[in-house]
């Protein structure tokens, strides 16, 4: 195993071959996930070119060198991660003691560690790891920084991280207990028909693989079809998953233009539930989707159909507000993330 962490000059005839498999078969102790990390870090070579993809065919005949001196795993972080030109600003910390940390997230930035890191893009970075950073320019050492629950990429606001593992595990407690309130803030395409609801159903998928509700109970504030597919709304209940959603919403204020048409409304979204995408998933298929969705937005008939609207700058969904149950003294927390400028900008077209 010594060995494995030298400088590797090879000469494979594996024509047509994946690099990171030719690699693992050449060199004793480096396994096919270790080759692909290698490669992703920029260790590799052929012909004295670096080589950034994992699944780059080999020639009949190619001379690769692999340079494992320094090790794959912190090269793989540096070149991930520390190189990652700087955001405007990724997030302010809204809230701090020694058990856990809120951030206020900003658009574009993920929430938590992927599977498939980009190199070189400042969205490809997390929250964990950038705000690691800025506790070491603070010349702190924080240990652990746990995951408690997620934002989609493009939400901006509340996100909490927990700085021990027995705050995780009692902070994702009441997440998942629904202990914790969540309030958004959202602009949507179009205003419901009452100023105030709650949406009830269950995860479900339509026929193009997108999340919708599904065995909702009758939609007073139905607008149709929320995407221009009349009959995906309310799916077979084979198609469902059994995850509950409830979400309540508010009708703040609502726009329309010159001629009296509807143009949407600014709306407080509050979760009872916490599935992936559920405001968005429950907003749209009421005909109301957020803003600046490519997911979930109008298509089709229904898009044609809408007035004609300025593009939004981002997805227009904020987290807003987060309270918890402090995991050590059970002292409730109410933690605010600002409406970002942009929402009122952005109403000021709509008006």
């Amino acid at each position: 195993m010594a060995d494995l962490y030298s400088l590797h000059r090879l000469t494979i005839a594996a024509p047509g071959e994946p690099l990171f498999a030719a690699l693992a078969a050449a060199i004793p102790g480096l396994s096919r996930h270790k080759a692909r990390l290698a490669i992703t870090a920029g260790l590799v070579k052929i012909a004295g070119a670096m080589v950034l993809e994992p699944k780059t065919p080999l020639d009949a005949s190619s001379k690769v060198e692999c340079d494992l001196r320094h090790g794959i795993k912190a090269a793989f972080k540096a070149r991930v991660y520390e190189s990652l030109p700087p955001m405007a600003k990724p997030f302010d910390i809204v809230y701090q003691d020694s058990q856990v940390v809120v951030v206020d997230k900003a658009a574009g930035l993920v929430s938590a560690p992927t599977h498939k890191p980009g190199i070189g893009t400042p969205e490809r970075g997390h929250v964990p790891e950038l705000l690691r950073r800025v506790f070491r320019k603070r010349g702190q050492d924080i240990r652990f920084l746990g995951v408690v629950h997620r934002l989609d990429k493009e939400t901006s606001g509340c996100l909490a991280i927990a700085l021990s593992r027995e705050a995780q595990r009692l902070l994702s407690a009441q997440f998942a207990s629904h202990a914790a309130a969540r309030t958004y803030r959202c602009l949507t395409v179009r205003t419901p028909r009452t100023k105030e609801d709650t949406l009830r159903g269950v995860m479900g998928r339509r026929p193009d693989g997108k999340r919708t509700l599904v065995k909702s109970e009758p939609r007073e504030n139905d607008r149709g079809s929320d995407r221009g597919h009349d009959d995906d709304a309310d799916s077979d209940d084979r198609d469902h998953d059994g995850k509950e959603m409830i979400t309540h919403f508010r009708v703040l204020r609502s726009f329309k233009d010159k001629d009296g048409r509807d143009l949407g409304a600014e709306l407080e979204v509050r979760l009872e539930t916490g599935r992936t995408h559920q405001i968005r998933v429950s907003l749209a298929a009421i005909g109301c989707p957020v803003y600046g969705d490519h997911v979930y937005g109008l298509i089709g008939r229904a898009a044609k159909d809408a007035p004609l609207t300025p593009k939004p700058p981002r997805m227009m969904l904020h987290a807003h507000l987060l309270a918890f149950d402090h995991p050590i003294t059970g002292d409730r927390v109410e933690v605010v993330a600002p409406i970002p400028p942009v929402f009122d900008e952005f109403a000021r077209l709509l008006t």
